[in-house]
């Protein structure tokens, strides 16, 4: 009996200093993350906020030749509601799937849960999101657009947002150490699931027969949700929600043990 307990306590001790390398790491991770990235950029963390804004000139550009409705809401915040949470799930997928190769030093010499490394990804792109919010802001209230209770569900979709893009960025992750090529693809395949996720237009402007399958996309029910309780004042529709869920669902229960058992052979191939 006093050699189980024994074994148990110095299993509990072990993972607790796991845990505390994990964050450790993390923290040190997005730290330097934060300080790198812009280091030489004469905007600096603008880049952050340019890049929806970008988008936002464009989809206005457009509007005016395609004749895109805004549902009654000020074309402007129409899209930009929608662009900053894509901006932050665009980024962090994109960042997460070199995030090993970039760590392949630590990789070689720490042995550590090798998920640190697209966590730390997603983390910094919170900050990036939180730039993009505070434009967002102000677009609110220049626009005399006000806010309920509804936006309680806000941390909600930050965090679905969030888990989307860490699954997608594991198996990425896992796949692009072995094959780059999947890293360089990444980008264009975020051009097209921006396509075909409504930002740029309303979700009722995809023809009826096209809706089942259009919806599946994770990312169709995060961005509506946003766009309701940020710009309509509305809680989120909890169907497209819950088939977002089902999606994320979906994605770590295939990409988590790809990245898991990939990452038992990332020292030898880096």
């Amino acid at each position: 009996m006093e050699t189980t307990s024994r074994a148990t306590y110095i299993r509990h001790v072990d993972q607790k200093t796991e845990f505390h390398k994990f964050f450790n790491l993390l923290w040190a991770l997005v730290t330097r993350e934060l300080k790198g990235r812009y280091r030489r950029s004469l905007l600096g963390p603008a880049w952050a906020i340019l890049q929806p804004l970008f988008y936002m000139v464009i989809f206005t550009f457009l509007r005016g030749v395609l004749d895109i409705s805004s549902e009654g809401v000020p074309y402007v915040i129409f899209t930009y509601s929608a662009l900053v949470p894509w901006t932050f799930f665009s980024n962090a997928v994109s960042w997460c799937g070199p995030s090993v190769l970039t760590n392949a030093g630590i990789v070689k010499k720490i042995a550590i849960a090798r998920e640190v490394f697209p966590t730390a990804s997603v983390v910094t792109s919170l900050i990036d999101l939180l730039f993009s919010s505070i434009i967002l802001a102000g677009m609110m209230i220049w626009f005399c657009v006000t806010v309920g209770w509804s936006l309680l569900w806000l941390p909600v979709l930050v965090l679905l947002t969030a888990l989307l893009a860490l699954g997608l960025g594991l198996g990425i992750a896992a796949l692009g150490t072995y094959k780059r090529d999947i890293i360089f693809a990444v980008p264009f395949l975020m051009q097209f699931w921006l396509l075909a996720t409504p930002i740029m237009y309303p979700l009722g402007k995809v023809p009826e027969r096209w809706q089942y399958f259009y919806t599946l996309n994770p990312m169709v029910g995060i961005v509506e949700g946003f766009r309701s309780i940020m710009v309509k004042g509305m809680s989120p529709d909890l169907g497209l929600l819950g088939v977002s869920l089902v999606g994320i669902v979906v994605v770590w229960l295939v990409a988590w043990p790809l990245f898991r058992y990939m990452s038992q052979y990332f020292a030898d191939v880096l």
